[in-house]
């Protein structure tokens, strides 16, 4: 009712959140009385509901579900990874699952509500294989040398990858290589060398099924050289192939005669993780690492150079990712820079 009204034409439009009106609004003439009978019917605006299951269920129970579009909210998939949103109108949605140490296929999906609930959304979901790094040991040279040798080192169990990352100097002729790594009782692989630049950034890989006991790895360079040399262990690697042949997906070599150290790969396998090897041959300098990475070693040798190893600070959870090994600093030296990603197992 409204009251105190003078004559004349108006518009009556009911709105109510949830409802719908029959007529939308009436026209109405007042002259001179009251009117009475302006009469609407209210329906219950029709809503509508997403139901969709995530397998297996050992990954899709407790899985955080997300929906954004015509509404947004989130909801936790049950026990049998069962999840469903209720009251939706009609619109576009994007349904997307997330849970620490899983990845999903799809990684979301789109919706459209018409006229109808939509079920039978549903996504596969699977552990991400977790790497870590297990033992480390160094060695930075100080002096010219044709050998580095590690201190002994341990590893925690059986089945890891070993990395031996070295960086050298140059001095003349023919650039400084790695011409074998020995030690520990393994066999050692070269899997990248950069040496397009005065002196060697080079990565090599063995396997050992069994654990290391204080064992000792050692380089032999092509030149008497200040060089620096890191290995590390990891496990949770794949242990297929050679020599740690499996655990050895894509790899890079980045290198300029001035500029800030980069190199780039795109991942070939969801939860590996990319670690590089360099050398600056301008200047003895700390670099500063891109976002989200983390110098695992440096050493500012007495000759005047840089000799580091960088890592990304965790694994990369998807396969095709582009992942970068970086410094935002120095930015006018020469540089070698080799990287590698290492593959969890299937």
């Amino acid at each position: 009712m409204f009251g105190q009204i003078v004559s004349g034409a108006y518009t009556i439009t009911p709105a109510k959140a949830g409802f719908l009106f029959t007529p939308a609004s009436q026209q109405v003439a007042v002259s001179n009385a009251n009117v009475s009978g302006v009469n609407f019917t209210a329906t219950p605006v029709p809503t509508y509901s997403i139901i969709g299951t995530i397998s297996p269920t050992s990954v899709g129970a407790g899985t955080t579900v997300t929906l954004t579009g015509a509404a947004t909210g989130t909801t936790t998939a049950d026990s049998s990874g069962n999840y469903s949103f209720a009251g939706l109108l009609g619109g576009m949605y994007t349904v997307t699952p997330t849970k620490a140490g899983a990845a999903f296929n799809p990684t979301n999906q789109a919706v459209t509500i018409a006229s109808a609930s939509v079920a039978n959304v549903k996504f596969t979901g699977s552990v991400t294989p977790t790497l870590s790094m297990d033992a480390r040991s160094f060695l930075d040279s100080g002096t010219a040398s044709s050998t580095l040798t590690t201190p002994g080192f341990s590893t925690k169990s059986s089945n890891k990858l070993l990395l031996a990352f070295v960086a050298t100097d140059y001095l003349s002729g023919t650039n400084t290589t790695v011409s074998q790594i020995t030690d520990a009782g393994l066999t050692w692989t070269l899997v990248l060398r950069t040496n397009v630049q005065s002196g060697t950034a080079e990565i090599w890989r063995a396997f050992a099924s069994s654990a290391l006991n204080n064992v000792t790895v050692t380089a032999t360079l092509s030149h008497s050289v200040v060089a620096s040399m890191t290995v590390a262990s990891f496990s949770g690697v794949d242990p297929s192939g050679t020599n740690g042949s499996g655990a050895i997906g894509a790899t890079a070599s980045g290198n300029a005669r001035t500029g800030a150290p980069t190199a780039q790969l795109v991942t070939t396998r969801n939860g590996s993780w990319v670690f590089g090897v360099g050398n600056d041959y301008d200047k003895a300098v700390a670099l500063t690492p891109g976002t989200g990475q983390t110098i695992v070693h440096q050493d500012l040798a007495p000759s005047g150079d840089t000799y580091w190893v960088q890592m990304q600070n965790n694994p990369t959870p998807l396969s095709g990712t582009t992942v970068t090994i970086n410094d935002t600093a120095p930015t006018g030296d020469r540089y070698n820079l080799s990287i590698c990603e290492i593959l969890p197992a299937p």
